[in-house]
């Protein structure tokens, strides 16, 4: 008698081998399963298990209520009974979803808040996302005509918070899920909102994917690598577009309109969106490139051309452009009492202004040891060094080209009445410190878009 022999879906050492293969650290810090009871991720738990990552507790579970189910209560309850009987901490985080777009995008963000929030350095969270998840999310992103960056769909790797997070088991389908679970004995929750066809990928789920796994069997291992294609491609781009970056870039972060206008439109708006995209995680389409290229970019030498994008404003100076974040409302009535010897940093709302006290050097701490900071409200003068008489300061600011938008977060700072200081721009005639006397050199950093890291494409 022969007998068949047919591998085992998941080996005790698959959830080993597949951090090893994606070179992601699985030693030293606590090691995350996202557990919402539902089959992927009470699989991806017991493979956990199976594989020793528990040693020495390290092995954790987050739940995430988002208050959405009429039978909540239930799913908690549940989760901690497989968790107790299994011997892993679980911790239960109950969100609010806000309002605003789809309901689903809303409870997303509120749970990768979660997520980033627990993890610390070298902390690891693992997702059960699986091969029809991915088949599901490509098809739904080609239903919108992403490019490259939305049909990479869901990746299998990245940083988050302080830690990573990784999904091992995008390579398998939810076919095989259900067997290795069966043969475990493993029991879980089915979402009774799955069955809901209304919503786009349940839809997706219940008839699109079964006829196409009917005419084709590997359909959802085919998408899958379809979506690995699209992310080495885009992976491509981004390498090309940091090239051009450091050509375009400017030393105070704007993009040099002269320079990108030497580049083909492929190439510019290949640029133009991952700059976008790795300063303010927005996702430009060619149409809206398009119009920041011919209404901000090429818009008339005196023209102050802007375009919002989410909370962000792209504006064109001279010739350059700048990605800035909403610019807040300035009190130009309002005083702050700046004791620098008790306090080096004062945030104010247009920016960050530092001092370090020097010997000597820079501005004259006033005998009080105290600055009145302000802004701008009209008709400011500043005598100079070596210039005869005052200058208006705002006729010092257009001469040295500063950005309209950044003229009136600058703060002013005075001892008593007398204008001493501009931010770290200049210094009054008279008020630089002597040679034994306490000084102050003053470092200005205003409110700009900083490299805020990007949503990841909604995964």
């Amino acid at each position: 008698m022969s007998f068949l022999f047919i591998p085992m879906v998941f080996p005790p050492s698959f959830l080993t081998d597949q951090l090893c293969l994606a070179d992601m650290a699985a030693d030293g810090g606590d090691i995350w399963v996202a557990y919402s009871g539902g089959l992927d991720s009470r699989v991806l738990l017991q493979l956990a298990l199976e594989a020793g990552l528990n040693a020495e507790g390290r092995l954790k579970a987050v739940h995430i209520d988002h208050g959405l189910q009429a039978d909540a209560e239930g799913w908690v309850h549940h989760c901690r009974s497989v968790c107790d009987r299994l011997g892993i901490a679980l911790q239960v985080h109950r969100v609010v979803v806000g309002s605003g777009d789809s309901l689903e995008n809303q409870a997303r963000i509120a749970r990768y808040r979660v997520f980033e929030s627990l993890l610390g350095e070298g902390d690891l969270l693992l997702q059960g996302h699986h091969a029809d998840d991915q088949a599901e999310t490509l098809l739904l992103r080609l239903m919108r005509g992403s490019g490259a960056r939305g049909l990479a769909s869901i990746p299998q790797a990245r940083s988050l918070g302080r830690g990573c997070l990784f999904r091992p088991l995008l390579g398998h389908t939810r076919q095989q899920l259900e067997r290795y679970a069966a043969d475990s004995g493993l029991s879980w929750i089915e979402d009774p909102t799955n069955a809901d066809t209304v919503y786009d990928r349940n839809f997706l789920r219940a008839q699109v994917l079964p006829a196409l796994k009917q005419r084709w069997p590997a359909a959802a291992m085919s998408i899958g690598r379809s979506a690995r294609h699209s992310a080495d491609a885009l992976k491509l781009c981004e390498e090309l577009a940091a090239i051009d970056l450091q050509c375009c870039q400017r030393a105070d972060g704007g993009l040099s309109v002269e320079s990108l206008a030497e580049l083909s439109n492929h190439r510019r708006n290949n640029l133009l969106r991952y700059w976008l995209h790795m300063l303010a995680g927005v996702l430009a389409d060619a149409a809206r490139l398009q119009r920041l290229w011919v209404e901000v970019a090429l818009a008339q030498a005196d023209a102050q051309p802007a375009m919002q994008f989410g909370v962000f404003w792209l504006r064109r100076f001279e010739s350059e452009l700048y990605l800035l974040p909403e610019q807040p409302m300035l009190d130009t009535e309002q005083i702050w009492n700046w004791v620098v010897e008790s306090r080096r940093e004062l945030q104010l709302p247009g920016g960050r202004l530092r001092a370090e006290l020097r010997i000597g050097q820079g501005l004259a701490l006033p005998e009080s040891g105290l600055f009145r900071v302000g802004h701008r409200r009209g008709g400011e003068r500043i005598r100079l060094p070596g210039r005869n008489g005052s200058q208006s300061l705002k006729k010092l600011l257009q001469q040295s080209r500063i950005a309209p938008w950044r003229r009136q977060q600058l703060p002013l700072l005075y001892d008593q009445e007398r204008l001493v200081a501009v931010a770290d721009l200049w210094i009054a005639e008279g008020c630089l410190a002597g040679p034994e006397q306490p000084g102050v050199e003053l470092d200005w950093t205003p409110l700009d878009a900083s490299a805020a890291k990007p949503s990841d494409n909604d995964f």
